[in-house]
């Protein structure tokens, strides 16, 4: 059995929870500015939450459950990036098209294959 190589992987993981910590830390900023009822620790529980779900996509061993995660990054930092009208809206002002698309495909593409109970 080949060991993995770690000098690539270390990297790797660190800049993915660099990538999905800013992606959280954007999301849920935008989420508590555009929602004026939500409490003072709403952002802190967002960005565990957040952080966690993508977590858990990366630790399935399938590869549709990394493309998920990628692909729901891209979604959500398209979505913090709008101004609160846009986000607001159902279809966030028919803007993060593609990226929804994406999303969406990789969503069925996963096919339930990224939870922890298969």
């Amino acid at each position: 059995m080949r060991a993995p190589n770690l000098t690539l992987a270390a990297p790797l993981t660190l800049t993915a929870l660099i990538v999905s910590g800013c992606v959280a830390n954007n999301l849920c900023a935008k989420r508590q500015e555009c929602n004026d009822s939500l409490e003072d620790d709403s952002y802190a529980v967002c960005v565990e939450d957040y952080n966690a779900g993508i977590n858990a996509l990366r630790a399935n061993k399938e590869e549709e459950c990394y493309e998920l995660a990628a692909a729901q990054l891209a979604y959500d930092a398209c979505r913090a990036a709008l101004d609160c009208d846009d986000f607001e809206e159902g279809d966030l002002g028919g803007k993060c098209d593609d990226e929804r698309d994406d999303y969406e495909d990789a969503l069925g593409d996963a096919d339930n294959e990224c939870t922890s109970w298969d």
